[in-house]
C-alpha cells in the first residue's frame, strides 16, 4: 500500500526481477513513521443519482471488457451523464462561492469533485441529482531472484513475456529514459502515446505509452521526481537481460512482463506529497478509459468501514474488465491493518514474503572464544561504516531491549545491541549514539535475512541490522566483541525467502473480509530508480508489481480470462509460505505464477469472507461456482479443514470439459467461542492430485 513502501537500497536481485519503494533510502517499514492518512482535504466528491457508463453498460450489452465502454450506445449515455453534471455545476455557481470543479467522472464514477472550505460543503449536498458528498481522503504511496520464489519462468518458457498488455501504474511516475525500462523493439500500439497536455510527450517512449498526472499544482508534470514509481515498473516490465551497471549483481536482470507496455500516471509527482482520493479515482478512470488491461496500485490510507471512494472505484474497474491489483500495506503485523483501497473486494491485494538475497556486508563477531562472520544490512544515508571499529558488545536491557528510550546501561566506547521494533532506527541509533556508543547492532524481530535500513544522516555511528538468528546468538554470549571494518555491498544468497515479512498488513479488513488475496515477494528487491540506477526497496509496493505482472503474463496465455478468472488461477494455485498458513496473512499463500497458467478448475469467488457468524446458533452460506477448465471430464473431491465448522454441500462432483456447477459453503458458529477468529482452506482436488485452494475467514460474536 502506500502508507509508505520501504526500501532497502541494494538488496534483490538474482536470476531476474525487481521490486519498488520511495526515495533514496526508505529501508524497514517501521522506520518510515507511519503516514496512513494525513489529514482530511478541502476536496468533496459529489455522487450524482445517475449510475456510471461501466454499470449501465453492463446491464444493457453482453459484451466482455473495456470494448463495451466505447460502443456508440455508451457515448449516447455518456452525452446524458455530462448533461446531468452540467446541471448540478450550473446550480454551484450560484450557490457555494468560491467552489472550483477539480474533476468530473463518468466511466466508474458518476459525479464531480469540487474543492470548497467545509462551511461551503455542507451545502454540496442540496444540488440537483445528488445522492452522495463524501470528503477527499490523502493517500501515501506504500527484483531477479524473485523469479525463482514465484514461479514465473514456466510462462517465459512458453513464449509468455506480456507481449502486449498494457499494465497502468497508479504511483509517483515512471522514469521513461531509464535503460531498464527502454525497449526499441516495441511497437508504439495504435492511438498512443495518450498524454493530456501536447507537451508531456517527452515522457512516454516506446514502452511507457501514457503520461499523465494528478495533482492541484498545475505546474505539475508526468515527470517521475520520487522513484516509488520507477521502482515499481521496473519490477512489472524490465526488459530483459538488463545487466547492473554498478556491478553490484552480476546477473541479468528482468521485469516479471518485459514485454508488457506502461502507462504513467503520476498522482505523487513531488518528492514525499501526498495525493487525494479524488485525484486517485479520476487516474484510475483515465486508466480504464485508455484501454489499461491491468493496474497496479501500491499505495494505500487508513481504510474505515462504510463508503469509500477508492474501493467503490476499483471494484468497478474490475466489473469493466480491468485487473486490479492493490498492496495491503506495511502496518503489520498487527490484525485488521489492511489499508484502502486494498481491501476492495474485487482486487488483488498483495501481501509481502522475504526474498532469497540481500545486498550487504559481514562484520566480525567473537563470542565466548568463538569467532564468526556476520551478515548485516547497513544504513543509509546515516548509520554507515566509515572507518574500523573494534569495541565489545553491550547488551541493552531496559525498555525491554528496544532501546526506545534514552539509555541509561554503560554503553560509551561500547557497540549497543538492541532489538528490532517500538520506534524506528534513527531513534534507536540517537539514543546509543548520545551515551558515546561507537555503533550499534539491531536484532530483526522476524524470520529472514537482515535488512538495509533508513537512518537520518544525523547518525554518525554505524548503524547494523542482524538476523533474528545471529542476534539469538549474540544475545546469548558471555563476552562479545565485534570487528566492524568499511566493506563494499555485495550480493549474498540465501535460503531465507517464502517468510512473511513483518511488515506485511495482516487480515481480516475493517468490514470483516478475507484479505490479502495472496502474497509475493517485497523484501529486498532490486530495481529501477530515477535517474538510471538500481537500488533495493522492501514492502508490499514492492510485492504487487509481481503481482501485476505475473496477470500480465496470463492475460496474453489466456485473452478472454476475466479479472475474477484471473484472481481466481492465482489464488486457487498459490503455495504456503514457511512460516505461516493463516489466510489472514498471506491469503491462499505465495504466488505461484506457472500453476496459475493452467488451472485444474476455476473458482469464483477465489475466496470466502462470511463477515460474522454469531456463536451457538449464527449461520452463514456461500454459493461458489466450480468450472471445469481442463481439456477432459474431472473428478472433484471438495473437502474443509475443518469440517465441523465449514461444511460443504457437494464433497464430490464430476464436470465435463468447460462444464459448470455450484456448491455451497456454509459457516457455522456452534461450538465456537464469541469473538473468535475462524479461517483455514477448502480444497478442491482431482483424482490425480492436482488441487485448488479456497480461502475463508470468519468472526464468531
Amino acid at each position: 500500500m502506500k502508507s509508505r513502501w520501504s526500501i532497502a537500497i541494494p538488496v534483490l536481485l538474482s536470476t531476474l526481477l525487481v521490486s519498488s519503494s520511495f526515495s533514496f533510502i526508505h529501508a524497514s517499514p517501521e522506520e518510515n513513521k507511519s503516514h496512513k492518512v494525513a489529514g482530511p482535504g478541502d476536496y468533496y466528491f459529489v455522487q450524482l443519482q445517475e449510475e456510471p457508463v461501466a454499470v449501465h453498460q453492463t446491464k444493457v450489452t453482453k459484451d466482455n471488457g473495456i470494448q463495451k465502454l466505447k460502443t456508440p450506445e455508451a457515448q449516447t449515455y455518456r452525452d446524458q451523464l455530462k448533461q446531468s453534471r452540467n446541471k448540478y455545476k450550473n446550480w454551484l455557481k450560484g450557490k457555494v462561492k468560491n467552489a472550483k470543479i477539480s474533476a468530473e467522472y463518468s466511466t466508474l464514477l458518476h459525479g464531480i469533485a469540487v474543492k470548497a472550505d467545509e462551511v461551503n460543503a455542507n451545502i454540496l449536498s442540496q444540488g440537483p441529482g445528488v445522492k452522495k458528498v463524501v470528503r477527499s481522503k490523502k493517500y501515501l504511496p506504500v527484483m531477479n531472484r524473485s523469479h525463482t520464489i514465484i514461479n514465473d519462468l514456466p510462462a517465459w518458457n512458453l513464449g509468455y513475456r506480456g507481449n502486449g498488455i498494457k499494465v497502468g501504474v497508479i504511483d509517483s511516475g515512471i522514469d521513461n529514459n531509464h535503460p531498464f525500462l527502454k525497449d526499441d523493439s516495441l511497437k508504439i500500439p495504435d492511438g498512443f502515446p495518450k498524454v493530456n497536455r501536447e507537451e508531456d510527450i517527452q515522457y512516454t517512449s516506446n514502452k511507457v505509452i501514457v503520461a499523465k498526472v494528478y495533482s492541484p499544482d498545475t505546474s505539475a508534470t508526468p515527470k517521475a521526481i520520487d522513484s516509488h514509481g520507477t521502482h515499481v515498473a521496473g519490477t512489472i516490465a524490465g526488459v530483459e537481460g538488463y545487466s547492473d551497471p554498478s556491478g553490484t549483481v552480476k546477473s541479468k536482470l528482468s521485469g516479471v512482463a518485459p514485454k508488457a507496455y506502461l502507462g504513467n500516471y503520476n498522482v505523487f509527482p513531488c518528492e514525499d506529497c501526498s495525493a487525494e482520493s479524488i485525484h486517485i479515482a479520476k487516474a484510475v478512470e483515465d486508466a480504464v478509459n485508455d484501454g489499461m488491461e491491468v493496474v497496479n496500485m501500491s499505495l494505500g490510507g487508513e481504510a474505515t468501514p462504510g463508503f469509500d471512494l477508492l474501493v467503490e472505484v476499483v471494484n468497478a474497474a474490475s466489473d469493466a474488465g480491468v485487473s486490479m491489483v492493490i498492496a495491503a500495506g506495511n502496518e503489520g503485523p498487527g490484525a485488521m491493518t489492511i489499508g484502502s483501497p486494498g481491501i476492495a473486494e474485487k482486487a488483488i491485494t498483495v501481501g509481502a514474503v522475504t526474498n532469497n538475497h540481500l545486498i550487504g556486508s559481514t562484520i566480525k563477531v567473537k563470542i565466548d572464544g568463538t569467532e564468526k562472520d556476520v551478515l548485516v544490512g547497513v544504513g543509509e544515508p546515516g548509520g554507515k561504516i566509515t572507518s574500523k571499529v573494534e569495541a565489545p558488545l553491550a547488551i541493552v536491557s531496559e525498555d525491554s531491549g528496544l532501546g526506545c528510550n534514552p539509555l541509561s546501561g554503560d554503553v560509551k566506547g561500547k557497540v549497543a545491541v538492541v532489538k528490532r521494533g517500538g520506534c524506528t532506527f534513527t531513534d534507536k541509533a540517537k539514543n546509543a549514539q548520545d551515551k558515546g556508543a561507537v555503533g550499534v547492532i539491531i536484532v530483526n524481530n522476524a524470520a529472514g535475512d537482515p535488512a538495509s535500513m533508513s537512518v537520518e544522516d544525523m547518525i554518525k555511528i554505524p548503524t547494523l541490522m542482524v538476523s533474528d538468528k545471529d542476534g539469538a546468538w549474540i544475545l546469548k554470549g558471555q563476552q562479545v566483541t565485534t570487528v566492524i571494518e568499511p566493506k563494499t555491498p555485495s550480493e549474498v544468497n540465501t535460503d531465507n525467502d517464502s517468510y512473511i515479512a513483518n511488515f506485511s498488513s495482516r487480515g481480516p479488513t475493517v468490514n470483516y473480509t478475507l484479505k490479502p488475496d495472496l502474497a509475493a515477494v517485497g523484501v529486498n528487491v532490486y530495481s529501477s530508480v530515477v535517474g538510471g540506477g538500481l537500488q533495493m526497496f522492501n514492502g508490499t509496493s514492492m510485492a504487487t508489481p509481481h503481482v501485476a505482472g505475473a496477470v500480465a503474463l496470463l492475460k496474453q496465455a489466456h485473452p478472454n480470462w476475466t479479472p475474477q478468472n484471473l484472481k481466481s488461477a492465482l489464488v486457487g494455485t498459490a503455495r504456503d509460505a514457511k512460516d505461516t498458513k493463516k489466510p489472514v496473512d498471506v491469503g491462499s499463500g505465495i504466488m505461484n505464477v506457472g500453476a496459475a497458467l493452467n488451472p485444474v478448475a476455476m473458482l469464483e469467488p477465489a475466496s470466502l469472507s462470511f463477515g460474522k457468524v454469531k456463536s451457538k446458533t449464527g449461520e452463514v452460506k456461500i454459493k461458489v461456482s466450480l468450472k471445469n477448465t481442463t481439456n477432459q471430464t474431472q473428478v472433484y473431491m471438495i473437502q474443509s479443514d475443518q469440517k465441523k465448522a465449514v461444511k460443504i454441500s457437494k464433497p464430490l462432483v464430476t464436470l465435463r470439459k468447460g462444464q459448470t456447477t455450484t456448491f455451497e459453503v456454509k459457516a457455522i458458529g456452534k461450538d465456537k467461542n464469541s469473538n473468535t477468529d475462524v479461517q483455514g482452506y477448502i480444497t478442491v482436488k482431482t483424482l490425480l492430485g492436482k488441487q485448488l485452494r479456497l480461502p475463508y475467514y470468519y468472526f464468531v460474536e
